[in-house]
């Protein structure tokens, strides 16, 4: 039997690049709740809520768009190289696709949004032309999501991640610019503008690739994954993140039932908290290639062997960040907003915060590892109990009939992450040895 080989560098080297373009996601997202929350403080309740609908759709879209990733590097195991430029082609067309539906159902929904579920008039009103202005740019974004993911499966996720940090900047000076006289709605349209940029971009660096012909990037007909197979991957992908990114909409739901402050204060930390998740979900990504790639040579121990390197990654990872954010709570705190009452209540958090980044962020790493491997449901049921179930009931008895506020809301998702990490690692060490059989794969 051949030993199977070390993982570490290799993921290492994708595992930078990949998380520093995830970290350019919510970067863009921090950008302009620093800027809200100093240039116009009381604008921070309705960027909060203006986000929450749409990052429901923007995370249920990405997960479809999963499918890309996961097939185009199963295609490079299989030395099919022009499967992987099939997969990318027919991710960007879900990828209109989904953004065209995500846009439709807010501008539908509306202000009911928001008043469905308790929230007061004078909340969502203000709430409502956010949510509009960024659902124009969803699209945009699943896009360069779709463009991204074929790159981190071709190995050159450094053109995405150099793309990324680029509109950031962008955002930044447009925020700057915008924020002072338009408020949350003018950080809104900096979103927008940015992600134009994105999309626009990407594509252009994809079409002139230097191995574009390898890939059959402009070739229209070639052999590579079905739609089908693309939604058979994308699909759970999908739910399980609707499901946990619903739920976290909803945990804001609940902080904007308590009061004005709560979700300013809670919408912060989730915030931080998305920051350094997005490392675990480059982690994540990075797996879910080597696993791939692995299961596309038919070697079943190179894909435990990946796996298993990036759960202990990924809890390196987050037990140093969990450190840092305990070491600078309270610079933390007043970099995110000038107003002293909420910036202190911030820092006297952080220690709960510091607790959820190991399980939320294992869990993420080891439901990429299953699905790469072609374990694709279990993830999402395991979603849906933690998240769906767990999290919003504990979040709503903690935070409203407990009166524990935005701790009751970190502490339930503390909860909900370690049951979720702890169902799929009994899983992964169930499956991570075993052959995959043909017949499992989308």
């Amino acid at each position: 039997m051949v030993a199977s080989r070390s993982y570490v560098a290799d993921l290492l080297r994708l595992a930078g690049p990949v998380a520093l373009a995830r970290l350019g996601i919510i970067g863009m997202g921090i950008a302009d709740v620093i800027v809200v929350g100093q240039l116009a403080p009381d604008e921070l309740p309705y960027q909060a809520l203006g986000w929450a609908p749409t990052a429901v759709f923007l995370v249920a879209g990405i997960g479809l768009l999963q499918g890309v990733q996961v097939l185009a590097a199963r295609a490079i195991g299989e030395n099919k190289p022009e499967g992987a430029g099939v997969a990318l082609r027919r991710g960007l067309i879900l990828a209109l696709i989904a953004g065209f539906f995500s846009y439709m159902l807010m501008w539908l929904g509306g202000e009911r949004l928001f008043t469905a579920f308790g929230i007061d008039a004078s909340l969502a009103g203000p709430s409502t032309p956010v949510m509009m202005v960024l659902a124009l740019s969803v699209p945009l974004h699943l896009v360069y999501v779709a463009g991204t993911f074929f790159l981190e499966a071709i190995k050159k996720p450094g053109i995405s991640t150099a793309i990324m940090w680029s509109a950031n900047v962008l955002n930044v000076g447009l925020n700057l610019v915008w924020v002072p006289e338009h408020g949350a709605v003018g950080s809104a349209w900096a979103t927008v503008v940015a992600r134009v940029f994105l999309a626009g971009t990407i594509l252009l660096c994809i079409w002139f690739l230097r191995d574009a012909r390898l890939y059959g990037l402009r070739k229209w007909k070639a052999d590579g994954p079905s739609y089908n197979a693309l939604l058979g991957v994308g699909v759970a992908a999908a739910v399980s993140q609707a499901v946990e990114a619903g739920a976290f909409s909803a945990m804001t739901v609940i902080a904007g039932r308590i009061g004005a402050d709560v979700v300013s204060a809670y919408q912060i930390i989730l915030n931080l908290m998305a920051f350094v998740f997005m490392t675990a979900l480059g982690v994540g990504a990075a797996t879910a290639v080597l696993v791939s790639e692995a299961v596309g040579r038919g070697a079943p121990q190179d894909a435990a062997r990946a796996g298993w390197t990036g759960i202990a990654i990924n809890a390196v990872v987050m037990i140093v960040a969990a450190i840092i954010i305990l070491v600078f709570a309270g610079p933390i705190g007043r970099a995110y907003t000038a107003d002293v009452a909420i910036a202190g209540l911030i820092a006297s958090l952080m220690w709960i915060a510091a607790l959820v980044l190991h399980p939320d962020g294992a869990q993420v790493v080891i439901a990429s590892a299953l699905r790469a491997r072609g374990d694709n449901w279990f993830p999402t049921f395991s979603h849906i109990l933690a998240y769906a179930v767990i999290m919003p009931v504990l979040g709503y008895w903690l935070a409203e009939v407990q009166g524990m506020g935005v701790a009751g809301l970190l502490f339930a998702i503390f909860w909900a992450s370690v049951a979720s990490a702890g169902v799929l690692i009994l899983r992964w060490w169930a499956l991570a040895a075993r052959p995959v059989a043909q017949a499992e794969l989308p």
